[in-house]
């Protein structure tokens, strides 16, 4: 079925990588491919996340997302959707704009400090002092380790956030995983070898390799994700439903970038002390 958006309540949000267009309706946020199959990321992503033990060894959720034609534009789109989480009068706060309304230009704060685990840690517990969400750090680190197995090489200050409602404030769900599995095929072009791209990815915010932004976490706040090693087998049958929305010609070449990624990301990062 085609989603048809009638009340063309548009919202363009801007991120690293531009302009990507998303609409509330119903009770459910839509957003468009953008560069690639973000909409089959999500999806995907949200679906081997219910595989950890996440929600129920943790106070932490995460947002479940399923793939969508939407029309907009005058013609038939990709994309995905997810249901609103917020609940009455909360409101997503991203960390930079945390930092912000307490005088912090949090980049610059950052920039400044002279190694990545110190960068985490200062992120980390200044975020919870700020909040009072004691386990903060947990979250973070959980973050990264979700960001290094799927390879989202796009997780800026404004896709870091915590939720807020009349001066409390709580976890926000991990969300936003659509630039993972080498999906923004604009800078990860179908043509090249995935596994190239995958060697040369970085991990944000710090603009450092995946396995020390984990590493470097872990020796912290402890390892946080636990969920069991893929097989091929059921990536691919993880992918099948996804990948009907795509072209005919295209779905092989998916399917094979999205399974060596999380096939090689899955090899677990020795931490070091």
């Amino acid at each position: 079925m085609t989603v048809q958006f009638v009340t063309n309540e548009k919202v363009a949000e801007t991120s690293s990588k531009g302009n990507q267009e998303k609409w509330q309706d119903s009770g459910r946020w839509y957003k468009l491919d953008q560069f690639g199959y973000e909409g089959l990321a999500e999806t995907v992503i949200s679906r081997l996340l219910e595989r950890s033990s996440m929600e129920t060894d943790t106070p932490f959720r995460f947002v479940r997302y399923r793939m969508e034609r939407m029309h907009v534009h005058g013609r038939d789109r990709n994309g995905c959707s997810s249901a609103d989480f917020l609940r009455p009068g909360e409101s997503i706060i991203t960390l930079s704009h945390l930092f912000k309304r307490e005088g912090h230009a949090l980049r610059d704060v950052l920039a400044r400090l002279p190694s990545d685990k110190k960068r985490i840690a200062w992120l980390a517990e200044e975020t919870a002092a700020l909040t009072g969400l004691a386990l903060f750090p947990q979250y973070l680190t959980l973050l990264f380790e979700v960001d290094a197995l799927f390879l989202n090489d796009d997780r800026h200050l404004n896709n870091i956030a915590v939720l807020e409602k009349d001066g409390r404030f709580d976890y926000c769900p991990i969300f936003d995983n659509g630039a993972g599995l080498l999906s923004n095929v604009q800078i990860a072009p179908m043509e090249i070898d995935p596994a190239a791209l995958i060697r040369s990815a970085k991990a944000r915010p710090f603009n450092t390799t995946f396995n020390r932004q984990v590493i470097h976490a872990r020796n912290l706040y402890g390892r946080q994700l636990h969920i069991e090693a893929f097989s091929e087998e059921a990536l691919r049958r993880a992918l099948e439903e996804p990948l009907s929305y795509y072209a005919q010609r295209d779905r092989g070449l998916i399917a094979d970038r999205v399974c060596q990624t999380i096939l090689t990301r899955q090899k677990e990062p020795k931490s070091r002390k």
